[in-house]
């Protein structure tokens, strides 16, 4: 191929050089956030490709063109969200578009960078290769075909085409599960079981019924908690006092499953339509004598508010008047002040409680509203010190009053903070493989707690419920999928798989592996069991 640099570049052309050379420096940047060079050596290795065909087709006719625009902006699309979100789009991402006010803290860069996109689609070009050799223009099709081939064989999760393209077999899959009739009947049978594991007996000085207050943080991996610059200190300290579980994995993404799949150790496909109709932790509490509540923080989505009405609490607690963050959510301190008031409220009834709340102040893109770390430069950082300063206050009132003589206080997390940009720009030795799934903390506290650490190996937040009813010796008939973390011979299929309208990975021995094809055609097959028992009117 020659080219005489005599002739003058036509203004097209032009057009069509700085189209892919900002692709190019696209590609490049993502590294930024990925930290990873297979995504820019195997996205620019299918932008080689891209480059080829778009230039042999642009010159033909207007569909054939059109094809091409398709295949550049699929390609810039998938790195824009990689740079960004350090991921490809995902199933998980697109069915929750309708939550995209939850993204007011980072909405004017998205909306740059899909401005950015949908402008290369329209600037004028015109084919470079019209007068190149048609042999080697041939040789390195062939040879950039072969590579894409190669790429499917082993790293077909770092191409943006080919991500795309699992899209849609994500979408069949998810249809197919959705779809499929198995025998309600026989499948609840299935996933009955007689009794919950005992793998540890009731502290002797921990009452008959004490109060129990679960606190759902959004979007918190434990490294955070761990970091050396001590950006949650209130936390990392609280943690040497209480019965901590390391190694305990998020089982799913985002937070409309992972707290309720935690409450029913279970799945539920459509979390906003219907409950999950088995049994519950607050259920099995609620049968206890317990009076069930949980804080609803977001009292202005419609979609959140039906979701924890379907929950089965016998009440759903709120405060309108009193919500000023991002998104029409409650900020950490106006959380933390409503949790503390509804607490000392249910206790001065003689029914024992069991109280929870899902904070809303760490959600991904927001900034902090009162407190700030160190010089307050970083959002990130910012958001999770206030929540740590927040807690420390609740902690505090805690402590100082009767709540401490007779409550079980747990901590934990709907689900891993979300790896996009802003995260890994702000813990960069925190390696990820997935950016939906990583170690999330769970912590249980009582007034005389013995501390120790359990090392969970794998096993994930399936297995809350379980676990929190063994340490309160409560045993019940149940069809939860995970296990209790006090029993460390314990196991199911589900209490070390990662599962999302998007991912199927394991965890188990700590160990992050991507299943293969017929691995999640097994695993699906027993996911659509379980969604079938739920049919079941019980």
């Amino acid at each position: 191929m020659t080219v005489d640099f005599k002739t003058k570049i036509k203004p097209k052309s032009l057009s069509t050089i700085i189209k892919f050379l900002l692709s190019v420096i696209l590609t490049v940047l993502t590294f930024s956030t990925t930290k990873n060079s297979t995504y820019v050596i195997v996205g620019l290795v299918e932008l080689a490709l891209i480059f080829i065909i778009y230039n042999l087709l642009i010159g033909t006719n207007k569909w054939l063109r059109i094809i091409a625009e398709l295949l550049l902006f699929v390609f810039n699309a998938q790195m824009m969200v990689l740079f960004f979100g350090n991921s490809f789009t995902t199933l998980t991402m697109l069915k929750n578009v309708k939550f995209l006010q939850d993204l007011g803290g980072k909405l004017v860069p998205y909306l740059l960078g899909t401005i950015l996109v949908l402008a290369l689609i329209v600037m004028p070009v015109e084919p470079l290769l019209k007068n190149a050799n048609k042999r080697i223009i041939l040789g390195l099709l062939t040879v950039l075909l072969l590579a894409e081939i190669f790429i499917h064989s082993d790293y077909k999760r770092f191409s943006p085409v080919q991500s795309f393209a699992t899209l849609f077999v994500d979408e069949i899959r998810y249809q197919h599960v959705k779809r499929a009739a198995a025998n309600p009947e026989v499948a609840l049978a299935t996933f009955h079981r007689d009794s919950i594991e005992d793998g540890i007996q009731k502290p002797a000085d921990l009452s008959e019924q004490p109060n129990v207050i679960v606190i759902s943080t959004e979007g918190l991996s434990y490294n955070i908690i761990s970091d050396e610059r001590d950006v949650m200190p209130t936390l990392k300290d609280f943690e040497k006092s209480c019965i901590s579980f390391k190694n305990y994995y998020n089982h799913t993404f985002p937070t409309l499953r992972g707290v309720q799949g935690q409450l029913y150790s279970g799945y539920k496909q459509e979390d906003d339509n219907q409950a999950n109709n088995l049994i519950s932790l607050q259920s099995v509490l609620k049968s206890q004598g317990y009076k069930t509540a949980f804080i609803n923080t977001e009292p202005y989505n419609d979609e959140f508010t039906l979701y924890l009405n379907n929950l089965g609490f016998d009440e759903i607690i709120d405060d309108p008047a009193n919500v000023s963050g991002y998104a029409n959510g409650m900020t950490d301190l106006e959380a933390y002040n409503l949790l503390k008031s509804s607490a000392h409220e249910l206790a001065s009834d003689s029914q024992p409680f069991f109280l929870g709340i899902y904070t809303f102040g760490t959600h991904v893109s927001f900034d902090s509203k009162e407190y700030q770390f160190g010089d307050g430069s970083n959002d990130e950082l910012n958001k999770f010190y206030n929540c740590d300063q927040m807690f420390n206050a609740f902690l505090e009132d805690f402590k100082s009053s009767e709540l401490a003589d007779n409550t079980v206080l747990i901590f934990t997390t709907d689900h891993a903070t979300y790896a996009d940009q802003s995260f890994t720009d702000a813990f960069p030795e925190h390696k990820r493989d997935c950016t939906d799934l990583d170690v999330m903390p769970l912590f249980i506290y009582y007034n005389g707690i013995k501390p120790q650490a359990i090392d969970a190996n794998g096993r994930n937040s399936l297995c809350f419920a379980p676990t929190v009813l063994d340490f309160l010796d409560l045993d019940t008939e149940n069809y939860f999928l995970g296990t209790s973390l006090f029993d460390k011979n314990a196991s199911t299929a589900f209490d070390s798989m990662f599962y999302d309208a998007s991912y199927l990975i394991s965890t188990k021995d700590c160990k992050i592996r991507y299943l293969d094809d017929l691995e999640i055609e097994e695993f699906l097959s027993q996911v659509l069991a379980y969604y079938s028992a739920l049919e079941v009117q019980r």
